[in-house]
């Protein structure tokens, strides 16, 4: 890159942090959360401000309500959501041709924020307070997909001419598993790479872990408390599976490893059972949030492909292993309904898009710190699509979802700087 226009970008940016950071804060005021782990949404009010925005900066608009069935044949998809008023929102910035293209994608959605009573300030009214911009989705991932956009609109704006193509993405239903980018890669928006700026403290994260989310339903017997002999109390044989679920990660802990990304885990999410004190209950309802690896190395540093469907075999024989052992579970074994799952993705860590992102990240921030995703993510889409997706936004995963989410104003400003000077090197100058 000339370093005449990357001191032209970086000027821009610094002299408009100010209108960068009340963009943010606009779209944080607009609820767009989804309903029910995204089987609706409130997302139509936030993508109709961002679907003006792109088109008052002259990208080519496209809409889309995700539709089953553009992407029902695909692996790992969210059954049964609405998407009636919920509209994917895509903006083409078309290059003069001979350069890559690049797609910048971030889900508008955010959860519902919980504990309202232990938020320090109303959510929806973010409030910027000693370099730190409070508020829900803040970090996960409005602030990321805010970077995006704005560095786009700081390339034009500091007058270069792009060769490649740069697609940007505002996505519907991540949060409840991923169908609106899966349905825009049905309808066929490719590129030679993607970034997704999900809440990665700027550490640049070519591979992401997989998560399955199971429901077991475990039946019992109930009765009265005085009479507990006469009934089956379902809650103590949940707690049968959930011991052996426990000795399962512990047994992955110690043998499954990844350079980027933690271990295996299993985590009891939520546990649902019985209607008073005094009875036995009848049923008991466990969810559990199942992570795995993209691939994993032996001790000599050998690498094998994870296979997702192999994870959840060995969860199930896991669970049966317990009613194989238990009379009642063996003639009443628990539903087990997998509810919704991510698998993990991974492109190599030399990858250029991968080089060229920390390349500029070492010269803008003074670092380049280079790890994997701990969750699953919408990169998972583009990469089954053969797009090499990088994972790199501000914030830290561990305010995401939680009472009083917030992200670093700096860490957003050198987040929309590093994207701005990737969207020139990668595309190339016309």
């Amino acid at each position: 890159m000339n370093s005449d226009v990357k001191q032209s970008i970086s000027s821009l940016i610094q002299a408009k942090r100010h209108h960068y950071i009340n963009f943010l804060k606009d779209i944080i005021r607009i609820n767009s959360t989804v309903i029910r782990h995204g089987l609706d949404g409130n997302e139509a009010e936030a993508q109709s401000f961002i679907m003006e925005y792109l088109a008052g900066r002259g990208l080519e608009i496209h809409t889309h309500e995700p539709e089953y069935k553009n992407f029902e044949m695909f692996p790992a998809y969210s059954p049964g959501h609405s998407y009636k008023n919920r509209p994917n929102v895509v903006g083409i910035s078309k290059g003069s041709g001979g350069g890559r293209s690049l797609i910048l994608n971030g889900h508008i959605d955010t959860m519902e924020p919980q504990y309202l009573d232990q938020w320090t300030h109303d959510p929806f009214d973010p409030v910027e307070k000693n370099g730190i911009l409070w508020g829900v989705g803040s970090c996960d991932m409005k602030g990321g997909l805010a970077a995006m956009m704005l560095a786009h609109e700081a390339v034009t704006e500091a007058g270069v001419k792009l060769k490649g193509d740069v697609i940007i993405e505002s996505v519907v239903d991540e949060e409840g598993g991923g169908n609106g980018t899966l349905d825009l890669c049905a309808r066929g928006y490719k590129a030679d790479g993607a970034i997704i700026a999900e809440p990665t403290e700027l550490h640049i994260q070519p591979a992401s872990r997989g998560v399955l989310l199971l429901e077991i339903e475990v039946e019992g017997r109930a009765t009265h408390a005085s009479l507990k002999w006469e009934g089956v109390n379902a809650i103590e044989k949940a707690i049968c599976i959930i011991q052996d679920m426990r000795e399962m990660e512990r047994e992955w802990l110690a043998t499954r490893t990844h350079p980027l990304l933690p271990r295996p885990t299993v985590g009891i999410g939520q546990i649902e059972g019985g209607v008073a004190g005094s009875a036995v209950p009848g049923t008991c309802i466990v969810r559990v949030d199942i992570k795995y690896l993209p691939s994993v190395y032996d001790l000599k540093g050998n690498r094998s492909d994870v296979d997702s469907e192999e994870i959840r075999k060995e969860v199930i024989d896991r669970v049966m292993g317990v009613c194989n052992a238990d009379p009642w579970l063996c003639e009443h074994p628990p539903k087990l309904s997998f509810y919704q799952h991510c698998i993990p993705h991974e492109i190599p860590g030399d990858h250029l898009l991968v080089k060229t992102i920390a390349a500029l990240a070492k010269q803008i921030t003074g670092e380049a710190r280079i790890s994997g995703f701990p969750a699953g993510c919408d990169a998972r889409h583009l990469a089954m699509q053969g797009i090499p997706a990088v994972i790199f936004g501000p914030g830290n995963l561990q305010h995401a979802h939680s009472v009083d989410e917030h992200v670093s104003l700096d860490e957003y400003i050198r987040c929309l700087n590093v994207i701005a000077h990737t969207i020139v090197d990668w595309c190339g100058v016309a």
